[in-house]
């Protein structure tokens, strides 16, 4: 996988970290083409129409994978990405850690009507320690956090 250069190392060592506790982190997706995102959201599109597939990946253009900057990690062993993964030993420790490492849970389960996104409990985004920090620690999602400064 692909990821921005100014993040990759964070990402390396929050990989890490997991693993140095025993996780068994897999990075499953991270910079997507503007190709691969049409590509993934028409499926979608065909699969359950647009205004429900808009809330499962975003329309291209619009993705944070197109920046480089979101990182789908994932238990190696557990196949699917939905809700059930929030109840995984990864999970727990990755959101307890992730800002340590500039990351936050981008699409936390009680943020949906804000972020417009389902509940995606794999989906990271690199904004920095310091940002981070803050946003995690204060229950923000990412839009609440950028709002401060407007």
């Amino acid at each position: 996988q692909s990821f921005d250069t100014r993040a990759a190392g964070a990402l390396e060592d929050f990989i890490a970290a997991a693993r140095a506790e025993g996780y068994s982190v897999y990075f499953s997706s991270g910079y997507r083409s503007f190709e691969e995102q049409k590509y993934l959201y028409e499926l979608k599109v065909a699969e359950y129409g647009e205004t429900i597939a808009k809330t499962i990946v975003s329309p291209p253009g619009t993705s944070e994978h197109q920046l480089g900057l979101a990182a789908d990690l994932t238990d190696q062993y557990y196949q699917y990405k939905n809700e059930s993964l929030a109840d995984t030993d990864l999970f727990k420790w990755m959101v307890v850690h992730c800002a340590e490492y500039g990351f936050i849970l981008r699409y936390p389960a009680d943020k949906t009507d804000i972020t417009g996104v389902m509940y995606e409990p794999w989906h990271f985004r690199y904004v920095g320690v310091e940002a981070a920090t803050y946003i995690m620690e204060n229950g923000l999602c990412f839009e609440e956090f950028l709002e401060l400064y407007q």
